[in-house]
């Protein structure tokens, strides 16, 4: 059984203009496959950009029609996420059916209470959207159905807690629906493809990111251009891949990354600094950058590991062995009080006092994000580190998924190194304007 309102969402192809813009709405063929599925549980598992909120809000507006007047409910990895896809999404879409259907559909969104009413015709619906990084506080009125915006980068927990909301005794169509990019093969995977898909009624598509006919071809070359193979694999391509086994930096290849290379002359000096007493890190490297000032290669050429020392002291190294440097590409928790530092300076404060400038942003990248970033810089080749970087070869070479709580002393110069090259080589989510203090 389908949700019954069946005119109210186009199902065939979108139209685009010569731009290659969508002029008229509707839905790509991995969109109607999911859409058609008979499931409790519909998966629609996707690239970066494939077409995965749109349909799942459509969904949603149409199961709480249907359903009326028993609500159903949108969860999101966090508000702002909700506010940026969720929301912003079903308002567009609420916006779009009230100007189609003047009188016969009408809409209101209360922020407060985070809820959506529709009206249409004689139905009354009501949509509820939340946050799922506390399951604790997904508790309220029983629901008809559910669906989850990029669920498998929250808490199992919430599934859990969502699964048991679904229980309304005047629920005429009662689903959950995911629709997100692979991550990990934590439980979204076992939920697809292992042990809890044998305990579930579950239906599953997958799609590129190339299934949106309305994307540039262009956004995905330059995401198959930055990406390893694996990210690929799960942020284009839409699989579950495995990337928490293994060697953390898997596409380094010593006898490719490792170069003595001399400095061109457009290349432009920096650090990256990790704050630790013992040791307190640092590697000082080079970019080259292109006419518009984009960073097309990083060279590492010294690696710094000093003992009992501090942000401070790293200054004072650095000045007096590159003077000429002026960009710091810090831990950007930099802005947080030094918990050694006299007068609540912070670490960042000790990084302008010595004359450089402190790149950061304004939050730590997740470390999916950053660990991406310098496989696929190391992938295409873009990223290399010179001999004398001796520790920093053997950290590359050593540092692994399994091992990593007990690898903490190499943690600190391979945080060093991925800081500047997240920050100036970013993928996927991490692409993004990022703050610099001055």
């Amino acid at each position: 059984m389908v949700a019954p309102v069946t005119k109210f969402w186009r199902r065939d192809e979108p139209e685009l203009d010569e731009f290659g813009r969508i002029v008229k709405g509707g839905m790509w063929d991995h969109q109607r496959e999911w859409w058609a599925m008979d499931t409790f549980i519909r998966l629609l598992v996707g690239g970066y950009g494939s077409g995965k909120t749109n349909p799942l809000c459509k969904r949603m507006i149409e199961l709480a029609l249907y359903n009326a007047p028993v609500p159903v409910a949108v969860v999101s990895p966090t508000f702002p996420m909700a506010r940026q896809t969720v929301v912003r999404t079903l308002v567009e879409l609420l916006a779009g059916k009230e100007r189609l259907l003047p009188g016969a559909f009408t809409w209101r969104h209360n922020r407060t209470s985070h809820e959506f009413f529709l009206k249409y015709r004689d139905r009354e619906g009501t949509i509820i959207y939340y946050s799922g990084d506390n399951p604790d506080a997904l508790k309220g009125p029983n629901l008809a159905a559910v669906g989850f915006d990029e669920p498998f980068i929250q808490p199992y927990e919430s599934f859990v807690q969502m699964l048991a909301r679904i229980r309304h005794p005047k629920a005429k169509r009662m689903e959950i629906n995911l629709t997100g990019t692979p991550e990990q093969l934590n439980w979204g995977y076992e939920l697809a493809e292992g042990d809890l898909r044998e305990q579930h009624d579950v239906g599953v598509v997958h799609a590129s990111t190339k299934s949106n006919k309305a994307l540039s071809p262009a956004y995905y070359e330059r995401l198959e251009n930055t990406f390893d193979d694996k990210a690929i694999g799960a942020y284009l391509e839409g699989q579950f891949v495995n990337l928490a086994a293994g060697l953390v930096f898997h596409a380094f290849d010593a006898d490719r990354h490792v170069v003595d290379t001399e400095k061109p002359d457009n290349a432009v000096p920096f650090v990256g600094m990790d704050f630790n007493v013992n040791p307190m890190a640092f590697c000082v490297g080079w970019r080259q950058v292109d006419e518009t000032g984009q960073t097309k290669r990083i060279h590492f050429e010294r690696e710094y590991e000093v003992p009992n020392s501090d942000t401070q002291d790293a200054c004072i190294v650095v000045k007096q062995d590159y003077p000429t440097v002026r960009d710091c590409y810090p831990d950007p928790s930099c802005k947080q009080r030094s918990t050694s530092a006299p007068g609540g300076k912070t670490d960042a404060s000790f990084i302008r006092d010595a004359g450089m400038i402190v790149h950061a942003p304004s939050k730590a990248w997740p470390l999916r994000d950053s660990f991406n970033a310098v496989n696929g810089a190391f992938k295409h080749d873009r990223l290399t580190v010179a001999p004398a970087c001796k520790k920093l070869k053997r950290y590359l070479r050593t540092f692994s998924h399994e091992l990593m709580n007990r690898q903490e002393d190499l943690k600190h110069l391979l945080d060093a190194m991925r800081y500047p090259v997240t920050y100036l080589m970013p993928v996927g989510k991490t692409a993004v304007q990022s703050e610099v203090f001055f």
